[in-house]
């Protein structure tokens, strides 16, 4: 054993300011230990299982600060640490999505901005089902700078740099996300007592050998399926990936094109495309990537015969530096793998070659496809055990909970949408037992609210989701940031984290720094119907209503039971007024009550839109 500490407890901390700071760790049984923080020396004796705890009292913001703590035999130094905020960031893959991920929108970040004061612990994935654990995988602190900031979670970064703009007090984040995890997947063992079903699962993974037999069969089969596909893929084989090859006879098709509204590409399996453009010598002699939107589920980029890039699933964007271009014509071959069902190229997206000088070619059209191979989906692949109920809150909250933090910010609920019933419940329970561990009742919970997403304008819940969000302002010093303008329709993933950050710091900065700003979108209040026109008032928090484009407002709707019917409003102070015949049998009012509310333009004064809503009509109400 060559440390004393903790993981969390490394070069570069920052830790939580005007809080008690407890330090802990390991040692062998009964020695006496020694700690000098801020030049306050500390002692005590190890347990009989070897580990020790040191509480320094409350100090102000400020750095830089060293550590050393000895058992006599060993002794570990930490350097470089913080004093600040500190901010518990957890949920799934929009939280978890790093700046490099977002480079399109916000690249040139991620080689220009240095800030020491703001810093990074990512927790590794590490799902335990055998009760909560005391320590994470180790791991480092790092802090803003070139190279390092596209590590760190957009979200997180956008959230703290905003924070630190405004305070200029250090903020450390404590990453703890992982991409596809439901909500009970961060939830204690103790708060899922009503659901057997999910207990059952957890029970599994504790049994001997349960877990390494599943992943052997998993595996094996996922081994297999990719292993036919490439035997018999006779793309593969034919290497049709190369210029000599006579694709005459090959249907042409635009990238753009919906798959499942062409028969033949329907299915799972292996499908080619190849396209010849031509490049002047200028534009060869530029930096130059192949932008190709996302593909349902995997491919392979080949320009003149040379592979430039691949993907193994379906959400990342494919963006492949292409270095071999000459001038003339050169030859782009695309190898899609439908693994889960149709494949394709996402609608909506932009397929083109993007030129260090931005100049662009577009590169939808036209394209010649093949398919090289018909097959059915692996079944009983790989489990996903990162989503079993419980598994990450043992390993990656629970450990964290004797370190001192300023609040959690969340950002989850694309994997519960399926049933988004009842999802405030689990996330009310989930806030309140973290508070509880934390030993802070009233400790800040920022939400960020789901985008628009709607795919091909598919049902996705996300309405109803956003919804479920909202209800947890029930519990106190709760906030959440709405979002549904600032994602993409056809992008599960959206890359415009800094809104969305930003507005979860807008909050913070209310609600933990007292500063007098507008922070809060409008909301609901109340209503005042009459046979000639509907009153929707809201709370304006300090602000006004008004819209992003004209005098008009869109996003609402009347319903009468099932059918839902828009219509245009007009604004008169902190309320909008709604004319319409059908008032005196309308059953429900909502605005922006859909997945991807594209045309609600109702906002305040610096721009946050109004929250969405769908209230029931009451007959008997004056």
């Amino acid at each position: 054993m060559n440390k004393l500490l903790a993981n969390i407890f490394n070069n570069g901390m920052v830790l939580q300011r005007n809080k008690d700071i407890l330090f802990w760790g390991k040692s062998k049984p009964n020695l006496p230990i020694t700690l000098n923080f801020n030049n306050n020396i500390y002692t005590t004796t190890t347990d009989s299982s070897g580990y020790w705890e040191i509480n320094n009292p409350a100090i102000p913001a400020g750095n830089t600060y060293i550590l050393e703590v000895t058992d006599g035999q060993i002794t570990q130094t930490v350097n470089n640490i913080l004093i600040g905020d500190v901010w518990l960031c957890s949920g799934q893959s929009n939280m978890e999505i790093n700046m490099l991920r977002t480079k399109r929108m916000f690249g040139e970040l991620n080689n220009t901005v240095t800030n020491p004061n703001i810093r990074k612990y990512h927790v590794p994935m590490n799902y335990k089902f055998d009760g909560p654990t005391d320590e994470v995988p180790e791991t480092e602190w790092i802090s803003v700078e070139p190279g390092q900031l596209e590590k760190f979670s957009a979200t997180a970064y956008f959230f703290a740099n905003k924070l630190y703009e405004e305070t200029k007090i250090p903020q450390g984040i404590i990453l703890s996300a992982l991409g596809g995890t439901p909500i009970e997947s961060w939830m204690g063992r103790d708060l899922l007592t009503e659901f057997p079903e999910l207990l059952n699962k957890v029970n599994l993974c504790n049994q001997a050998g349960y877990m390494e037999q599943r992943r052997f069969e998993g595996q094996k089969i996922t081994d297999r399926w990719f292993e036919n596909i490439s035997k018999f893929d006779r793309g593969l084989k034919e290497n049709w990936h190369l210029q000599n090859l006579d694709d005459s006879s090959w249907k042409t098709i635009d990238l753009d094109i919906p798959w499942d509204e062409i028969t033949d590409l329907k299915t799972v399996g292996s499908v080619w495309l190849r396209n010849e453009i031509v490049l002047t010598k200028d534009e060869v002699n530029k930096k130059a990537d192949i932008i190709l939107g996302t593909i349902a589920d995997a491919d392979e980029v080949f320009v003149n015969g040379t592979r430039v890039g691949g993907t193994g699933y379906q959400y990342p964007p494919r963006d492949y530096q292409v270095d071999n271009f000459i001038e003339g014509k050169n030859l782009i071959v695309i190898r899609v793998l439908a693994i889960n069902g149709t494949g394709g190229f996402t609608h909506g997206k932009e397929h083109k070659i993007l030129f260090e000088d931005f100049t662009q070619l577009n590169i939808t059209h036209n394209w010649k496809y093949k398919r090289a191979l018909t097959c059915a989906p692996p079944t009983g692949g790989a489990p996903f055990f990162q989503n079993t109920p419980t598994g990450n809150y043992n390993g990656m909250i629970a450990p964290f909970h004797p370190f001192p933090i300023r609040g959690i910010v969340w950002y989850q609920g694309e994997s519960n949408a399926g049933s988004p019933a009842g999802y405030n419940k689990l996330l009310k329970s989930l806030i309140t037992d973290w508070r509880e561990k934390w030993n802070d009742k009233e400790l800040p919970v920022f939400v960020a609210q789901l985008p628009n997403w709607s795919p091909k304008g598919r049902l996705t819940n996300w309405a109803l989701m956003r919804d479920e969000q909202y209800k947890i302002l029930e519990l106190s010093n709760t906030r959440v940031a709405i979002t549904y303008d600032s994602g993409e329709f056809n992008d599960l993933h959206p890359l415009n984290k800094k809104t969305v950050g930003e507005r979860l710091a807008l909050e913070a900065l209310s609600l933990v720094y007292g500063k007098n700003i507008i922070s809060t979108s409008p909301s609901f209040s109340s209503y005042v119907l009459s046979k000639e026109e509907l009153i929707i008032h809201f709370n304006t928090y300090s602000s006004y209503l008004t819209t992003l484009s004209d005098n008009v407002v869109h996003g609402f709707s009347v319903h009468i039971n099932d059918i839902e019917i828009p219509v245009e409003a007009a604004i008169t102070g902190d309320s909008v007024i709604i004319e319409s015949d059908i008032l005196d049998v309308i059953t429900d009012i909502s605005f922006a009550f859909n997945d991807d509310p594209d045309i609600a333009n109702l906002v305040n004064e610096i721009g946050l839109p109004a929250a969405p809503f769908k209230v029931a009509i009451k007959r008997d109400r004056k």
